[in-house]
């Protein structure tokens, strides 16, 4: 499954790829190439650390009965640990065609306790987002994190992003229904927040006002969007 990418020769450092439990060194990195759908799937043996170069990929878990929680979505630049063999519920799976740099943690200590830290971080705000927030706070932050993570070129001053997150992504992401999350867009739509002439791009037409209303700072859209906190 590993293949020798053509942009190996600017990525930052050789990586130690563990085959088994035989290390097999290498002067050049390693990445993997995963299709939409696609899982990351579980190590028997050795620990990774896996850090995209492109594309997104999705962290969640699975109830006994199917239904979905994403807990994070991961970007360019950030890193992920691989997750243990026995944890059967959760899965790692691209969103889209995403290029994945495969790293061993013992040989990146520093990147490892770095990524640790970070998804405990994001664990901790995903918490609260899921257990305080109404749907147009929700919905703010979660637009907000996509903005910095998958960031396209300004539009006119402005702030735009690749969506890959289809609205059940956006719904398993934030606690919330399709219909919730398609009703949240259309009102920032309509209230000139964002602006959108295909689903996957989204433009931050006033940006500041979407970081008001992800801090609660909008009584207005707070008392209109309650009943999605439950939704």
């Amino acid at each position: 499954m590993l293949h020798v990418n053509t942009r190996q020769a600017i990525l930052p450092h050789p990586v130690t790829v563990h085959i088994g439990l035989k290390p097999v060194e290498t002067v050049k990195s390693f990445v993997n190439f995963i299709a939409p759908g696609e899982d990351l799937g579980v190590s028997e043996t050795s620990p990774r650390l896996y850090r995209v170069v492109d594309g997104c990929l999705a962290v969640y878990h699975l109830l006994a009965d199917g239904r979905r929680q994403i807990t994070d979505i991961i970007g360019p630049g950030r890193a992920i640990a691989q997750q243990p063999a026995h944890d059967g519920n959760r899965s790692i799976k691209a969103l889209t065609y995403t290029e994945v740099e495969v790293l061993d943690p013992a040989a990146n200590p520093a990147l490892a306790a770095e990524t640790a830290l970070e998804a405990l971080m994001r664990l901790t705000r995903h918490a609260t987002l899921l257990g305080r927030m109404n749907a147009a706070e929700k919905v703010a932050n979660g637009l907000l994190d996509l903005a910095e993570q998958f960031p396209r070129k300004l539009r006119q001053g402005r702030p735009v992003l690749t969506l890959y997150l289809t609205r059940s992504d956006l719904a398993d992401w934030l606690g919330l229904t399709i219909e919730t999350v398609s009703r949240t867009l259309n009102q920032f739509k309509r209230d000139g927040v964002i602006d959108y002439a295909h689903a996957e791009i989204v433009t931050l037409t006033r940006p500041e006002r979407l970081k008001e209303i992800a801090s609660g700072n909008n009584p207005t859209t707070s008392a209109r969007s309650s009943k999605g906190k439950a939704a």
